[in-house]
């Protein structure tokens, strides 16, 4: 007999035991069925990732039958095939029924008797009405499209049916404000809502709403775990982009393993699909653990091919009728318009970028294959990215303030190298032309009584701004300036005193800040109407997500939205607006969206062109390095 047991401690496994009598050919075929998912184990005992051994029941089925073999389910895991069964039946059900077996005006009555308060608008209750056929569901819609508000209304109708009974949100720190806002707006009564600060902080037992991050999950994982198992818990994951890892990031792997707990599970982001059809795998695997491949086409988990046409249609298609997606084009916002300024670089700055080039240039003639290949591209890139925007940073390296994903150490320069001659140079008779630019525009709105956001990447440049733009008290967001949501040192800075100081203070005309940090979860649509990009990485999510902090619902009719795109020629920041170009519209497709381009995107006679597409983005680097 084999024997196979689901075990939480510390993540969820499942054992599997070859006891007496047990077929070696049986024992080896299961074996070889669950390869990709094993973890652990020796000799008669083996332990497999559970979402790949649910994936695999059919082949575990066929082994039983074809050496008749007899195959042991512990409690625990005939429990959760049993819910897994449900669900798919469920699903195919939901997905069966026409979408009119939902009357809205019904919904909308039996939302009301909850004590949800707030009256949706008619495209939130048409995307809660597909929400709630489906046992779990996406939303997709643009930032801005109330995703907070509908997940509170599906929340309250399952509350109401008896399906659940408490809620875990896992959001960025950033989206804390909107979760608090909104649930005093929309529940009667208020329910006891926590935020949960981490293992040191108590999760009481008559909370009924559970707010925490990623990173807190992930850390806290044991007792977060605890608290969604012990009564029937839906699990919301907002921004669930940030999983798109899967099981290969900290945070990823946390969610997916809480995705076994949850009675209930939703994903919220307007962006779930920033590099392509390879980053809705791991939310689609939370919401139906070990039904994935069920649902998404085979080409969807190669990543290399993420944005190819035909990958980007069967994905598409393959997910259309799990999620909802409200498009800005029916939130009737007011026009953007994008604008992309390119300017040559001054001399030094022109020669300091091609001698940076010239270093590298020849070091990957070969396509880049190894993991140390392309760790070291990720640096050069960053060094390309400052020597197009301010060749200072190149000597300090990333900021102690600069997220992780962006740190990498100063660059290596000799004392007699030309390179530091130049550098040395630079720095005593040159400025940047994008400082320039970003004070001319932040003068021009000031005069005007309007203000601006700057958006880098780079913290480094954003202090160096605060001091250049003095004049304009300017604000600052990054991710060293702390939230009041997390514990901040006593008398610091916070996040939310900055934004309220560029909201409400007339003579604050300027924002610094960092997408990585604040790009989500923030709303600056009555305040600002104009964001200058004084450079942009690959990342299409930050991209996006900045975008919607200030053209989202709320702006008054006539409003223009306006983005400056600051491109130095020649450089890698071509490289990278043609490569956002390619990601916006491979979204796009996969959304249903085509108006995500218009909104996100110069129009063609705008657009300065970019890199040709490549396998990734280290690969287009590689390219330009090659010349």
């Amino acid at each position: 007999m084999i024997h196979a047991e689901l075990h939480q401690e510390p993540r969820p496994v499942v054992v599997l035991e070859k006891r007496s009598g047990a077929s070696v050919g049986a024992w080896a075929s299961v074996q070889e069925a669950l390869a990709r998912g094993i973890v652990g184990g020796a000799g008669d005992r083996t332990e497999v990732r559970v979402e790949v051994f649910l994936a695999e029941l059919n082949v575990i089925g066929a082994v039983r039958r074809r050496y008749g073999q007899q195959i042991d389910l512990g409690p625990a895991l005939r429990e959760q095939i049993e819910a897994l069964a449900a669900d798919q039946k469920q699903r195919q059900a939901a997905l069966d029924a026409p979408v009119s077996s939902v009357s809205l005006s019904d919904l909308e009555r039996q939302l009301s008797a909850t004590g949800f308060t707030r009256t949706l608008k008619p495209f939130q209750l048409e995307n809660l009405a597909r929400i709630v056929r489906l046992p779990h569901a996406a939303d997709f819609s643009v930032p801005g499209a109330g995703k907070t508000t509908v997940a509170l209304a599906n929340h309250s109708v399952a509350r109401a049916a008896g399906q659940v009974e408490q809620l875990v949100v896992i959001a960025p720190i950033a989206a804390f404000p909107a979760w608090k806002e909104e649930v005093a707006a929309c529940l009667d009564p208020m329910p006891r809502l926590l935020v949960h600060h981490g293992s040191a902080s108590p999760i009481l037992m008559s909370t009924q709403i559970l707010l925490t991050n990623y990173n807190r999950a992930a850390g806290d994982y044991d007792r977060i775990r605890d608290f969604v198992t012990r009564r029937p818990t839906h699990v919301v994951l907002d921004e669930a982009h940030r999983i798109k890892r899967g099981s290969g990031g900290v945070h990823g792997r946390a969610v997916l393993d809480l995705a076994y707990a949850a009675r209930r599970r939703d994903v919220l982001t307007g962006t779930p699909a920033p590099q392509g059809a390879h980053d809705l795998v791991a939310p689609v695997r939370f919401l139906y653990p070990g039904q994935d491949r069920k649902i998404l086409p085979e080409s969807a988990y190669n990543e290399r091919n993420g944005r190819d046409e035909d990958v980007v249609r069967a994905t598409g298609n393959a997910i259309s009728k799990y999620f909802v997606r409200t498009p800005k084009a029916r939130l009737g916002l007011p026009e953007t318009k994008i604008i992309s300024e390119s300017q040559a670089m001054g001399p030094l700055q022109g020669a300091i970028y091609e001698a940076l080039v010239g270093r590298y240039r020849g070091e990957f003639a070969l396509a880049v294959k190894e993991r140390r290949d392309f760790d070291r591209l990720g640096r050069i890139m960053m060094y390309l990215l400052e020597a197009a925007t301010n060749p200072a940073l190149l000597v300090a390296g990333s900021d102690k303030d600069d997220e992780e994903g962006f740190l990498h150490p100063p660059l290596k320069v000799k004392g007699d190298e030309p390179l530091m001659q130049l550098l040395q140079r630079y720095q005593a008779h040159e400025r940047p032309w994008k400082y320039d630019r970003v004070r001319e525009i932040v003068a021009g709105e000031a005069a005007r009584g309007q203000k601006v956001i700057v958006w880098s990447t780079f913290v480094r440049n954003l202090k160096i701004l605060r001091t250049f733009l003095k004049d304009y008290e300017p604000a600052v967001v990054h991710g060293g300036v702390p939230s009041a949501d997390g514990n901040p040192p006593v008398g610091a800075v916070t996040r939310e005193a900055e934004f309220h100081r560029f909201r409400n203070d007339p003579s604050c005309k300027v924002l610094l800040a960092n997408p990585a940090a604040c790009g989500e979860g923030v709303s600056l649509q009555h305040w600002c109407h104009h964001a200058v990009y004084l450079d942009r990485t690959f990342n299409a999510g930050h991209y996006l997500q900045s975008q919607d902090r200030i053209h989202r619902i709320g702006l008054a009719e006539g409003t223009l939205t306006r983005f400056t795109l600051l491109l130095s020629e020649g450089t890698i920041d071509q490289a990278v607006d043609g490569r956002l170009r390619d990601k916006i519209e491979a979204m796009a497709k996969l959304m249903n969206d085509p108006g995500l381009v218009r909104a996100s995107l110069p129009e063609p006679d705008e657009h300065i062109g970019g890199a040709a597409a490549a396998d990734d983005d280290m690969q287009v680097v590689s390219a330009m390095l090659r010349g």
